[in-house]
């Protein structure tokens, strides 16, 4: 039956039955089915004939070893998940085999498939299953000759023919175990190539397909939901860990098909095409890549993975040469751009297009069943890389399974909210305005009157009016003994939340001496002290001169120190800074996968208008930060005469946006905070605080505490591993906390300043003779000297393979004489004489100058360090560094006659149950391989 979000133009996944015959030429066969249009939905199914076998007996396949199983972790919510490989000690099938039908991870109970795929999305964060991926072998007889997934005998042989390149798992055959619920996450092949996947024997697995020609839908999907990934790797799919549901595919009108393959059949993916699936129960597959002339243009225009240097990749220049001769030289002058036709067959398939099929034209394709919850050298061949699911030597603590989280270590998290929305029905005092008269100050970024330029924004910027009204009233109450005001709450928050408190700061006094020179410079600025339109004022106009030019935005702008030191204003915006790209992802005002990402006000090129308020030179984007235009337009000569300080945090200035319990908040905080919900999405407003947690209110500023007597605001946490540092958001932002969207559920992914890489051009260059702290060749740190300062020249060569090395030594370029003529031009082709004394073909990319530390050990032996791994003695070092510092021979006994002060609040070190000592893994390895 057909799909209801079946694309148009698609036959859906269609089943083939072939003959004996027929069966026997692999490629043609491939060539007959795209005649047949079954690339068009990315999945075909093909049932082999019943005498094919390609193996007579699985008996003896018990003791076959599973060199590195992965335990699933998945975690995440409402249709979205996010899976973690971690992987387990190896095991044979026989053990694996009792594993998956033991009672902890066999099938359940089911009816039918629809029954089953219910229960898998239902449980799929639950008790994480074992996988026996990616185990390089074959079990095919070796006198199968058709189909045998081990020799496909198609033109991507032409990479271990023509370069002596073997990359596992994709010219090399794989098998895969699985178990009930074992799964592999959305993506494509490597290099966008065809795959083929035969089931061996055992339970079922169910597959998901994308159409290609709707693969930039489920990307641009994808990124909405997982922007954190996203700005980290544009390939993150490929990583196979981002898993969407058929619910959310639906809702979002992705066409995507499903099917379910049996034992014994086999299923062909086609390049681009987006697939994921899982597992019903204990079975075994066999699986492998291939390619057509179709896949060429696929393999020229794939983006591939940016953030993992073992990524797979083809060198296209063989096959371009090969197979498109008259488009080799256009492609290498890099203008061979043109769109890829999904819809086209592979060229081997004329011979079928026109009536000239024979035996395989009479025979008709049958639908699968699905529905729609939804230069050439000669060297001897090496193994250059691997195909493998990535695996997570850590995962974040709240999504470790209960069994496993004593290997890992807890600490104590805030835990999300539940979904909460309130009706406001309270009532708000007026202010009648005759805007008109206003229109002629309020200007946009290239200073034209808004009125004139764009009228539609120009309600959005009277707002901005309120502060200074308010201002004025405020001077005068002052006078009056500072009377407070009291507001009426819309919508109820916790009995004791801060929120419900006066958001005046009478208690608070702020310690100059005792602040950090960030926060002497914003001095002005804190909530304290007495409030200077002026100073406000300034403030905004100084942060939109510079980038990101948006006062939410800022966010994900870290401060530097000369700019908090700067009191300029600043050169005047350019006429190319009008509109800038915003920096806040849709999600993180969605906050669930409830809301549409859709972003209005965006421009086609992903830009978005800035607009700024001429009476407190607030600037923001139109698009995402302060789409507060359709309330005012309906009420364009009513303006909310309330204004107060953020109740989330210490500081002024910014754009604020109202609460709803008649309270305000910057829309940065608002933002950063996970808890806190922006009711109408599209209008931003108003935003709901009742769904923190008290908790979080509890929580004390790292940055600001020292300074005041009394806490006030809602702090977020760093993000980093097992860190528990808390602050504000905009005290953070100010400090220099860098932060960047994270992936759903979470919004922003917080790195204190104690976590972040060292910056090394702010590193104090070290002199002869001084004394460091480095790491000595038994593993532990000690104090040594300076003895020379070197500049190492390294090497950076890209591979004819597609892998690449940046620590080459001249020495190692052995067709030129590097040491005495210097390096060769960018993009020469030469020849590396790697560890293993072989001689590899690549191009030279660039020379790197680094500086080099000799220092030398109180045992008198040396070694040369990067500078990045020589600590001066007054440098606050790392907390994997002070583990293993440790002090010299001469010096072991420093202090045994001093009685040391016992520190009553210090508490051992947790010591990891030997149960799980095999799992534990360093957090720094795992943030070395994830970086």
């Amino acid at each position: 039956m057909a799909s209801d979000t079946q694309s148009s133009g698609s036959k859906g996944i269609m089943t083939f039955r072939p003959t004996m015959e027929e069966f026997k030429n692999f490629s043609r066969y491939m060539a007959y089915i795209e005649s047949q249009g079954a690339h068009r939905a990315g999945l075909a199914k093909i049932i082999p004939p019943k005498e094919w076998k390609p193996r007579r007996s699985y008996d003896d396949i018990d003791d076959l070893l599973i060199p590195a199983p992965i335990q699933q972790v998945v975690t995440g919510q409402s249709g979205l998940f996010t899976q973690y490989n971690i992987q387990k000690k190896a095991m044979t099938v026989k053990e694996f085999r009792k594993t998956a039908n033991s009672d902890k991870f066999c099938s359940p109970r089911y009816d039918d498939f629809e029954e089953l795929e219910r229960k898998y999305w239902k449980n799929v964060t639950f008790n994480p299953p074992i996988y026996g991926a990616d185990v390089n072998g074959t079990l095919y007889d070796p006198d199968v000759d058709e189909w045998n997934v081990g020799r496909l005998h198609t033109i991507l042989d032409t990479v271990e023919h023509d370069s002596g390149i073997t990359i596992e798992g994709v010219n090399t055959p794989y098998l895969y175990f699985g178990m009930w619920k074992t799964t592999f996450a959305w993506h494509t092949e490597d290099m966008d190539l065809y795959s083929i996947n035969y089931l061996h024997f055992g339970e079922p697995k169910s597959w998901y397909c994308v159409p290609p020609e709707h693969g930039k839908r489920l990307e641009r999907l994808a990124k909405g939901f997982f922007p954190g990934s996203s700005q980290n790797c544009e390939a993150f799919l490929r990583h196979k860990m981002t898993l969407i549901s058929p619910s959310i595919l639906k809702k979002y009108g992705i066409p995507f098909e499903k099917i379910t393959q049996e034992a014994g059949e086999f299923m062909i993916t086609f390049p681009y095409g987006y697939h994921a699936g899982f597992n019903h129960g204990f079975n075994c597959a066999e699986s492998t890549n291939f390619a057509t002339q179709r896949w060429i243009d696929y393999g020229k225009q794939a983006i591939l993975c940016s953030c993992r240097k073992d990524m797979v990749k083809i060198s296209m220049d063989v096959f371009v040469r090969k197979y498109q001769p008259e488009r080799y030289e256009l492609w290498l002058a890099g203008k061979d751009n043109v769109p890829i036709d999904h819809s086209k067959p592979t060229p081997e398939a004329a011979e079928f297009m026109g009536g000239k099929g024979g035996d395989f034209g009479r025979q008709e394709p049958s639908t699968g069943v699905h529905s729609s919850e939804g230069q050439k050298k000669s060297v001897a061949k090496q193994r250059i890389g691997t195909k493998r699911h990535r695996v997570c030597l850590e995962v974040p603590e709240d999504v470790l399974p209960p069994d496993e989280e004593a290997s890992y270590g807890k600490k104590g998290r805030l835990s999300p909210r539940e979904e909460c929305c309130r009706e406001d029905s309270g009532k708000l005092m007026w202010l009648k305005l005759c805007h008109s008269e206003w229109f002629d100050t309020l200007t946009c970024c290239n200073g034209l009157t808004v009125a004139q330029r764009m009228p539609f924004f120009a309600d959005l910027l009277l707002i901005c009016f309120i502060s200074y009204c308010f201002h004025q009233e405020s001077e005068a109450k002052k006078e009056n003994k500072g009377m407070k005001r009291k507001l009426q709450p819309i919508s109820k928050v916790p009995p004791l939340s801060p929120l419900l408190k006066d958001s005046s700061s009478d208690e608070v006094e702020v310690d100059s001496q005792e602040t950090e020179p960030w926060a002497r410079m914003l001095a002005p600025l804190w909530q304290d002290g007495s409030r200077s339109f002026k100073v406000e004022r300034d403030y905004n106009r100084r942060m939109g001169l510079r980038p990101p030019y948006c006062a939410v935005c800022s966010l994900f702008h870290a401060y530097e120190q000369n700019e908090l030191n700067s009191l300029t204003q600043g050169s005047p915006t350019s006429e190319e800074k009008l509109k800038t790209k915003p920096l806040i992802p849709e999600m993180c005002f969605t906050g669930s996968s409830e809301g549409q990402l859709s972003t209005p006000h965006l421009e086609p090129d992903g830009t978005s208008q800035l607009v700024s308020c001429s009476m407190c030179s607030v600037r923001v984007h139109t698009s995402e930060c302060w789409s507060y235009f359709t309330y005012l337009k309906e009420n364009s000569t009513h303006f909310l005469i309330f204004f107060s300080d953020c109740c989330l945090c210490s500081l002024r200035g910014g754009a604020l946006q109202r609460t709803s319990n008649d309270k305000w908040v910057h829309v940065l905080c608002a933002v950063a905070v996970l808890e806190a919900r922006f009711v109408n999405i599209a209008d931003r407003r108003p935003v709901d605080l009742s769904g923190i947690p008290l908790q979080r209110f509890k929580l004390k500023c790292q940055y600001c505490r020292k300074g005041v007597k009394k806490a006030t605001g809602c702090c977020v946490q760093c993000s980093y591993g097992r860190c528990s540092s808390s602050f504000h958001a905009t005290c953070a932002q100010a400090a220099g906390v860098h932060m960047h969207p994270d992936d759903w559920p979470f919004v922003i992914f917080f790195t204190c300043i104690k976590l972040y890489p060292l910056n090394l051009e702010q590193v104090a260059s070290l002199e002869e003779g001084q004394k460091v702290i480095c790491k000595h060749k038994n593993g532990r740190y000690y104090q040594c000297d300076v003895v020379e300062l070197i500049k190492a020249t390294f090497y950076e060569v890209i591979f004819d393979d597609g892998s690449f090395s940046d620590n080459l030594f001249p020495e190692d370029i052995v067709n030129r004489d590097c040491v005495k003529l210097g390096p060769p031009a960018e993009g020469d082709m030469v020849q590396v004489r790697w560890t293993d004394g072989l001689i590899y073909g690549g191009k030279f990319v660039a020379a790197h100058i680094i500086p080099m530390y000799q220092v030398e050990f109180e045992d008198e032996s040396q070694l040369t360090a990067k500078r990045e791994d020589v600590y001066c003695l007054d440098e606050e070092l790392p907390k994997r560094v002070r583990a293993r510092l440790s002090v010299a021979s001469d010096m072991r006994f420093k202090g045994v006659f001093v009685e040391k002060e016992v520190k009553k609040d210090s508490k051992r070190q947790r010591v990891i149950n030997s149960r799980y000592r095999e799992d534990y893994i360093e957090p720094a390895i795992y943030r070395a391989i994830m970086e």
